[in-house]
């Protein structure tokens, strides 16, 4: 009875205006929106997330206080998601500090992309592949724009592909429970480290193709080894720029 005891804690009532905020950062997270996007209208989130408008305004007013968004006021207004500021020194000095989130991060995304990679290449549909190429393709755009000029706004297109690659290989594992859990770690994974990609290095787009080839043989194994070594290789890239 003790045991049971102490494994309960208190519960706290989360303020609506929190889960409101909570769902949009998520979406900007996961480049759902991107920068120069506009949000939709107050309204409109007042009825796709079934809260008051008061709670939605305190949601909007957090996340434009942050510099996420621009709010333009009066008659047609609206919410424009903002580029993420980017300061290199800063950002290194705090990861520096936050060292366990960043490893664990790592860890959750091996466990759960590596296996949903591996069930995808197992459960695939040629559909699935077909996006997959599609997103490639439009990666490789992206990145060579990119690498050309890196603006915040190049930067995030490239960014936005990259995680609906990743999502969709989730989806192809069809195990809604590691399609969830996928988000959840790509999103998590980003606190800590998102920062870091204020650009693109040469080798963003690497071990990708592969991935999609392993996937479309339906070779589970090799499919689920490049994906680690993959997420591997990005955990190597934040080591190598905290030492600098």
């Amino acid at each position: 009875m003790a045991a049971s005891k102490a494994s309960l804690v208190p519960v706290r009532q989360i303020p609506a205006h929190e889960l409101v905020l909570d769902q949009i950062r998520r979406s900007l997270e996961l480049g759902q929106f991107r920068p120069g996007d506009n949000l939709p209208t107050e309204r409109e989130l007042t009825e796709l997330l079934q809260v008051s408008r008061t709670t939605v305004r305190s949601a909007l007013y957090v996340l434009e206080r942050e510099g996420l968004i621009k709010v333009r006021r009066g008659r047609g207004g609206g919410f424009t998601v903002q580029a993420p500021k980017y300061d290199p020194s800063e950002t290194r000095q705090e990861m520096r500090k936050n060292r366990k989130a960043i490893r664990d991060a790592f860890e959750y995304r091996m466990a759960v992309e590596v296996e949903a990679t591996r069930l995808a290449a197992e459960r695939r549909r040629a559909g699935d592949v077909s996006d997959l190429r599609k997103l490639l393709t439009a990666m490789d755009h992206a990145l060579q724009v990119a690498m050309s000029d890196q603006t915040a706004h190049n930067v995030v297109e490239f960014q936005t592909l990259d995680n609906a690659f990743h999502m969709n290989i989730a989806k192809a594992s069809q195990n809604e429970l590691l399609l969830d859990a996928v988000a959840d770690a790509r999103r998590k994974m980003w606190l800590p480290v998102g920062a870091v990609f204020g650009r693109l290095e040469a080798n963003a787009n690497d071990f990708h193709e592969v991935i999609v080839d392993a996937i479309d043989d339906r070779d589970g194994p090799l499919a689920a080894a490049k994906m680690q070594e993959h997420i591997e290789g990005t955990r190597k890239t934040i080591e190598s720029w905290l030492r600098r």
